[in-house]
Protein backbone atom coordinates (compact mmCIF):
# COMPACT_ATOMS: atom_id res chain seq x y z
CA UNK A 1 0.00 0.00 0.00
CA UNK A 2 1.54 3.36 -1.10
CA UNK A 3 1.90 6.11 1.58
CA UNK A 4 -0.85 8.48 0.23
CA UNK A 5 -3.00 5.66 0.40
CA UNK A 6 -2.48 4.56 3.63
CA UNK A 7 -2.52 8.28 4.94
CA UNK A 8 -6.04 8.58 2.95
CA UNK A 9 -7.41 5.21 4.26
CA UNK A 10 -6.34 5.89 8.26
CA UNK A 11 -5.98 9.61 8.87
CA UNK A 12 -8.57 10.25 11.09
CA UNK A 13 -7.69 7.11 13.14
CA UNK A 14 -3.92 7.68 13.47
CA UNK A 15 -5.27 11.84 14.20
CA UNK A 16 -7.55 11.19 16.60
CA UNK A 17 -5.21 8.28 18.26
CA UNK A 18 -3.07 10.66 18.58
CA UNK A 19 -4.99 13.48 19.69
CA UNK A 20 -7.35 11.37 22.22
CA UNK A 21 -3.19 10.41 23.89
CA UNK A 22 -2.44 13.94 23.95
CA UNK A 23 -5.12 14.94 26.03
CA UNK A 24 -4.78 12.05 28.32
CA UNK A 25 -1.19 12.92 29.20
CA UNK A 26 -2.32 16.32 29.93
CA UNK A 27 -5.28 15.68 31.85
CA UNK A 28 -3.67 13.37 33.82
CA UNK A 29 -0.33 16.17 34.50
CA UNK A 30 -3.38 18.15 35.84
CA UNK A 31 -4.54 15.92 37.98
CA UNK A 32 -0.59 14.90 39.34
CA UNK A 33 0.42 18.64 39.71
CA UNK A 34 -2.77 19.56 41.15
CA UNK A 35 -3.41 16.52 44.16
CA UNK A 36 0.17 15.50 44.70
CA UNK A 37 2.16 18.94 43.96
CA UNK A 38 -0.70 21.29 45.21
CA UNK A 39 0.33 22.97 42.52
CA UNK A 40 -2.30 24.05 39.01
CA UNK A 41 -1.27 24.42 35.64
CA UNK A 42 -3.59 26.58 33.91
CA UNK A 43 -2.51 25.32 30.35
CA UNK A 44 -3.02 21.69 30.28
CA UNK A 45 -6.79 22.33 31.08
CA UNK A 46 -6.90 24.52 27.75
CA UNK A 47 -5.00 22.31 25.28
CA UNK A 48 -7.04 19.23 26.80
CA UNK A 49 -10.11 21.00 25.57
CA UNK A 50 -8.78 22.47 22.28
CA UNK A 51 -7.50 18.65 21.83
CA UNK A 52 -10.87 17.59 23.02
CA UNK A 53 -12.67 19.86 20.13
CA UNK A 54 -10.39 19.04 17.59
CA UNK A 55 -11.03 15.23 18.27
CA UNK A 56 -14.28 15.41 17.87
CA UNK A 57 -14.56 16.72 14.27
CA UNK A 58 -11.81 13.78 13.52
CA UNK A 59 -13.70 11.09 15.04
CA UNK A 60 -16.75 12.69 13.17
CA UNK A 61 -15.14 12.00 10.11
CA UNK A 62 -14.00 8.98 10.97
CA UNK A 63 -17.54 7.58 11.46
CA UNK A 64 -18.57 8.68 8.26
CA UNK A 65 -15.94 6.92 6.65
CA UNK A 66 -16.87 3.93 8.85
CA UNK A 67 -20.90 4.52 8.32
CA UNK A 68 -21.15 4.63 11.72
CA UNK A 69 -23.24 7.76 12.50
CA UNK A 70 -26.51 7.34 13.46
CA UNK A 71 -29.60 7.72 11.49
CA UNK A 72 -32.45 6.43 9.72
CA UNK A 73 -32.47 3.69 7.41
CA UNK A 74 -36.29 2.42 7.99
CA UNK A 75 -37.59 4.39 4.36
CA UNK A 76 -34.01 3.34 3.05
CA UNK A 77 -34.93 -0.52 3.78
CA UNK A 78 -38.10 -0.69 3.08
CA UNK A 79 -38.02 0.50 -0.62
CA UNK A 80 -37.66 -1.53 -3.43
CA UNK A 81 -33.21 -1.44 -4.46
CA UNK A 82 -33.54 1.34 -7.29
CA UNK A 83 -35.54 3.84 -5.54
CA UNK A 84 -33.48 3.09 -2.07
CA UNK A 85 -30.30 3.84 -3.83
CA UNK A 86 -31.63 6.83 -5.08
CA UNK A 87 -33.34 7.94 -1.53
CA UNK A 88 -29.90 6.83 0.01
CA UNK A 89 -27.91 9.52 -2.17
CA UNK A 90 -30.57 12.10 -2.00
CA UNK A 91 -30.13 12.08 2.00
CA UNK A 92 -26.20 11.59 1.66
CA UNK A 93 -26.89 14.67 -0.60
CA UNK A 94 -28.35 16.90 1.89
CA UNK A 95 -25.50 15.74 4.19
CA UNK A 96 -23.00 17.25 1.41
CA UNK A 97 -24.69 20.20 0.75
CA UNK A 98 -25.19 20.74 5.11
CA UNK A 99 -21.18 20.17 5.39
CA UNK A 100 -20.14 22.43 2.52
CA UNK A 101 -22.37 25.28 4.32
CA UNK A 102 -20.55 24.59 7.47
CA UNK A 103 -17.40 24.48 5.44
CA UNK A 104 -18.57 27.70 4.24
CA UNK A 105 -19.70 29.68 7.69
CA UNK A 106 -16.51 27.89 9.79
CA UNK A 107 -14.16 29.71 7.55
CA UNK A 108 -15.26 32.84 8.15
CA UNK A 109 -14.98 32.32 11.49
CA UNK A 110 -11.90 30.93 11.94
CA UNK A 111 -11.45 33.92 9.50
CA UNK A 112 -12.42 36.68 11.56
CA UNK A 113 -10.73 35.03 14.98
CA UNK A 114 -7.57 35.08 13.17
CA UNK A 115 -8.00 38.54 11.84
CA UNK A 116 -8.93 40.01 15.03
CA UNK A 117 -5.71 38.48 16.94
CA UNK A 118 -7.86 37.04 19.32
CA UNK A 119 -6.02 34.30 21.60
CA UNK A 120 -6.67 31.85 24.40
CA UNK A 121 -6.39 32.82 27.74
CA UNK A 122 -3.51 30.99 28.79
CA UNK A 123 -0.97 29.82 26.25
CA UNK A 124 -1.72 32.64 24.42
CA UNK A 125 -2.73 30.57 21.14
CA UNK A 126 -4.45 32.13 18.45
CA UNK A 127 -8.15 31.40 18.31
CA UNK A 128 -7.78 31.29 14.67
CA UNK A 129 -6.18 28.01 14.54
CA UNK A 130 -8.93 26.83 17.71
CA UNK A 131 -11.86 27.54 15.20
CA UNK A 132 -9.70 26.04 12.12
CA UNK A 133 -10.98 23.09 12.72
CA UNK A 134 -14.67 24.06 11.74
CA UNK A 135 -13.67 24.10 8.28
CA UNK A 136 -10.87 21.34 8.36
CA UNK A 137 -13.38 18.78 10.46
CA UNK A 138 -16.15 19.15 7.62
CA UNK A 139 -14.08 19.33 4.72
CA UNK A 140 -13.09 15.84 5.71
CA UNK A 141 -16.51 14.82 6.40
CA UNK A 142 -17.32 16.49 2.79
CA UNK A 143 -14.78 14.34 1.51
CA UNK A 144 -15.69 10.99 2.92
CA UNK A 145 -19.57 11.74 2.40
CA UNK A 146 -18.04 12.07 -1.22
CA UNK A 147 -16.13 8.96 -1.10
CA UNK A 148 -19.71 7.08 0.08
CA UNK A 149 -21.80 8.33 -2.75
CA UNK A 150 -19.59 6.88 -5.14
CA UNK A 151 -19.04 3.54 -3.08
CA UNK A 152 -22.95 3.27 -3.28
CA UNK A 153 -23.16 3.53 -7.24
CA UNK A 154 -19.58 1.23 -7.80
CA UNK A 155 -21.54 -0.96 -5.38
CA UNK A 156 -24.53 -0.86 -7.01
CA UNK A 157 -23.12 -0.92 -10.77
CA UNK A 158 -21.11 -4.03 -9.91
CA UNK A 159 -24.23 -5.98 -8.53
CA UNK A 160 -26.38 -5.10 -11.68
CA UNK A 161 -23.67 -6.41 -13.61
CA UNK A 162 -23.02 -9.94 -11.96
CA UNK A 163 -27.12 -9.86 -12.11
CA UNK A 164 -26.85 -9.96 -16.13
CA UNK A 165 -23.91 -12.35 -16.34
Amino acid sequence: MGILKKIEAHFEEYLSVFLLSLMTILIFLQIIFRFVLNLSLDWTEEIARYTFVWLVYMSASLAVKSNSHIRVEAVEKLLPKTPSKWFGFLAELVWLLFTLTMVKQGYIVAMKNWVMGQTSPAVHFPMGVIYSIIPIGFTLISLRIIQRMVKRFRRNEETEEQILM
